[in-house]
């Protein structure tokens, strides 16, 4: 998606059983500044829009909200979250989760829009809080999807072994946790499965990545690829979804580990409550959601032994 910009990278090889790959770290290769000028990146890592004057704290936002131009429903979202909860929030778009969870470690008032992976992490790591959970077609889930050309013969992720793989980001459940521990249980490892491992930044860029022919194929967060489809109908056109992995956890709201409880209620009540209100049910319906559920942090118990297979695996 257009919300953060995608950090730079160089390639940085490794040796896997089948010979050399390549993998995305720090550090700038120039065909990758090439590529990723292509998609779209930005040059700026990240932008606060401020919704209001006195004391406030971050709402902090990543790459699980898409849409190219979704700045101002993001600030309306964030002023609506504010203003009927009480607990004066600034927008801040970040590149990446781990910036994200930096913003709430630094902030521990503060509130974000993240990943269920990072949050498993960040909740062990940071105390950080389950807000509420997002409703994708009336349900609290997604998938990850595995996309490819409209063209492309292939029926699973492992079809592409030795090709391309373009991801969002290195702590995404969908764009990476979920397709490591789908090739885990088919007894593969990701970075000995593709000849490149494609940092994008978020999902929308991993879409276009497939569309331009940067990568063989991608695997994207479910909500940010229907979005995307009825966006941009024609471009969504050029791809398929090849494999549905999961469904998941959805991507929750989540608070710093000092946010009190009776602000943490607040802050739930007003996200549950908004198919109540005209300015709420607008709100979902410009975010493509069907509202919000509140739930306990054992709801993302999936994901953490899923990243617990994979630490086994990798001998950690």
């Amino acid at each position: 998606m257009g919300l953060g910009s995608c950090r730079k990278g160089k390639v940085r090889r490794t040796r896997g059983a089948q010979g050399e790959k390549a993998s995305v770290g720090r550090g700038t290769g120039r065909w990758l500044a090439v590529a990723l000028l292509l998609l779209g990146a930005s040059a700026s890592p990240a932008h606060e829009a401020g919704i209001g004057s006195g004391e406030v704290h971050p709402f902090v936002v990543t790459g699980v909200v898409p849409g190219r131009e979704n700045a101002r429903v993001l600030e309306a979202f964030a002023a609506y979250l504010a203003e009927r909860s009480g607990h004066p929030l600034r927008l801040r778009f970040v590149a990446a989760y781990e910036d994200l969870s930096e913003v709430l470690r630094r902030d521990p008032q503060a509130v974000g829009w993240t990943c269920g992976a990072p949050f498993v992490e960040d909740r062990a790591r940071d105390g950080q809080q389950l807000v509420a959970v997002p409703l994708f077609h009336d349900r609290p889930e997604y998938h990850s999807l595995v996309i490819a050309a409209a063209d492309r013969e292939a029926q699973s992720l492992l079809d592409f072994h030795g090709g391309i793989l373009a991801y969002s980001d290195p702590r995404s459940n969908s764009g990476y946790l979920a397709p490591s521990w789908y090739l885990l249980r088919n007894h593969h490892r990701l970075h000995d499965s593709f000849r490149l491992l494609l940092h994008t930044g978020d999902h929308e860029r991993s879409i276009r990545a497939v569309i331009g022919g940067l990568a063989d194929v991608a695997a994207v967060d479910e909500y940010v690829w229907e979005v995307y489809r009825r966006r941009w109908p024609e471009e969504a056109a050029r791809v398929r979804v090849v494999q549905a992995l999961g469904p998941f956890p959805f991507t929750p709201v989540v608070a710093g580990r000092e946010v009190d409880g009776t602000t943490l209620r607040r802050l739930t009540r007003t996200l549950t409550g908004m198919g109540e209100t005209p300015a709420g049910r607008r709100l979902l319906e410009q975010l493509y959601l069907d509202g919000f559920v509140e739930r306990r942090p054992g709801f993302y118990r999936p994901l953490a032994r899923m990243l617990e297979e994979l630490r086994q695996a990798q001998g950690e």
